[in-house]
């Protein structure tokens, strides 16, 4: 029996010592390697909630492709991948952090590039950088720059060129290089930012309703862009003209089948704005339902960077933000300058008074839902093309910022978006110069705070008086 017992005692630490080696062992080597390299080069690569993507495009001084060449990735995960016949290549990556892809130097001298090694930071979920772009026949002023609201074309620099320069640029001209990016970049996101914000404002103005919803068409419209473009193969402006037209005829069914019929019923605008926040929760998850929760390209063609000055940008950029402008000009001429624009107006100041003038209010609120939705749809296109992608839950992300901007501007009025959003977009990428990037919106809503308590009705709103 003592024999026994002292066995056991002896034993049983020994099974303990045993099985925690064999769990160590499982731990040490059961774990699947692919965890620790698993980029992958792929043909193309948009980004998902899973993968973020490092890709680009080889070509000689003569923009000429560069094809067989072999391009390694290495950082978190590496892989490697060779250039097609038009001299593309891509890599998806699991694992946030800096990558670094290089090419042969032998390729840099035989085809005249200016360098062989490129760093990029990545990080999923995030539009800047979840797409990242690599070119080295071309050296940008900062690819980091813009990327407070766009996934910017990040360059190759070789190491030995920046060595070799005697003495680098002063820390004022990089903070200045920097301000002038960021301020070219707020202004863009601005127009943009208005082209959504003021059809939230007309309709606010000439049914009172704050539309929570609003930030869904702008999600309709770019991912319409998408399934025209990606799924249909149809041309980039064929996709942008079908968009924005199924955009509008929303816009007419959500007046015909509900705001009308609650209008009728004298249903107020706080009801009728519970509704819309239904509608926004709704047509989220019809959104991912359909299209899945990853970032959607409407593109895949990788634009040509040069420079203005200081600035860093693209013939894409400078086109987009071109007709962002042009159509919020055409729709201010619209209203001071037409008809159904004065009618508009005078809907929007007094919808009892204009009704005795013998205005169609209906008429006018029905055009008014139309003609909203399909701005919000054609800035979903353009921002979906600025962003390098679009989700289902992009117009919930810009939401608050719209709202912000037509609170700043002031509700209702007809220019007032526009400012608000000018506004919200320059403070909100210029204060990433001294704030983390992830909490530049913080400050534009700060600024909304500052004012609305000096000057609650907004930049062009009018006093009311209350009671």
């Amino acid at each position: 029996m003592i024999a026994y017992v002292s066995k056991r005692r002896v034993l049983r630490p020994a099974l303990m010592c045993v099985g925690l080696a064999i769990a160590l062992m499982v731990l040490l080597f059961g774990v699947n390697p692919v965890t620790a390299n698993a980029a992958e080069a792929v043909e193309t690569c948009n980004p998902t909630s899973e993968i973020a993507c490092v890709n680009g495009v080889l070509q000689d001084s003569a923009k000429a492709p560069i094809a067989g060449v072999e391009v390694t990735l290495g950082g978190a995960e590496s892989a490697t991948a060779t250039t097609d016949a038009s001299g593309k290549w891509a890599f998806s990556v699991t694992a946030d952090g800096e990558y670094t892809v290089s090419i042969p130097a032998s390729v840099v001298q035989e085809h005249g590039l200016k360098a062989d090694t490129a760093t990029v930071d990545v990080k999923k979920g995030d539009f800047s950088k979840a797409r990242r772009v690599v070119r080295f026949d071309e050296v940008q002023a900062s690819s980091e720059a813009s990327s407070g609201s766009k996934a910017s074309s990040d360059t190759g620099k070789s190491s030995e060129s920046a060595s070799s320069t005697a003495e680098g640029p002063s820390a004022f001209s990089t903070f200045m290089s920097r301000f002038w990016q960021q301020l070219f970049s707020g202004v863009i996101f601005g127009l943009m930012l208005g082209l959504m914000s003021v059809g939230m404002n007309l309709v606010y103005g000439t049914t009172k309703l704050s539309s929570f919803s609003h930030g869904e068409q702008v999600s309709l419209g770019g991912l319409m862009a998408y399934v025209g473009t990606q799924l249909l193969h149809w041309p980039l402006v064929v996709s942008a003209i079908f968009a924005v037209a199924v955009g509008a005829l929303t816009g007419w069914i959500q007046n015909e089948l509900v705001w009308s019929p609650l209008r009728r019923k004298r249903v107020g605008p706080t009801q009728q704005m519970i509704v819309t926040i239904g509608l926004s929760m709704a047509l989220q998850y019809v959104f991912q339902f359909f299209f899945g929760g990853d970032v959607k390209g409407i593109t895949t063609t990788v634009p040509k960077g040069f420079q203005i000055g200081p600035i860093t940008t693209d013939a894409t950029t400078l086109v987009l933000a071109g007709i962002a402008l042009a159509v919020i000009i055409a729709f201010t001429l619209f209203l001071y300058g037409t008809r159904l624009g004065r009618a508009t107006r005078a809907v929007s100041d007094n919808a009892a008074l204009a009704s005795a003038s013998g205005i169609n209010v209906e008429r006018v609120v029905r055009i008014v839902w139309i003609i909203s939705t399909a701005l919000a749809a054609l800035a979903g296109v353009l921002i979906g093309i600025y962003l390098n992608g679009i989700a289902w839950n992009t117009g919930a992300l810009v939401l608050l910022l719209m709202f912000s901007a037509v609170t700043l501007g002031g509700l209702g009025t007809a220019n007032g978006a526009l400012v608000g959003s000018l506004v919200i977009g320059i403070v909100a990428d210029m204060s990433s110069l001294v704030i983390p990037n992830d909490m530049r919106y913080v400050s534009a809503l700060a600024i909304l705070i500052v004012v609305l308590l000096i000057r609650p009705q907004g930049v062009f709103g009018k006093q009311q008086r209350v009671g």
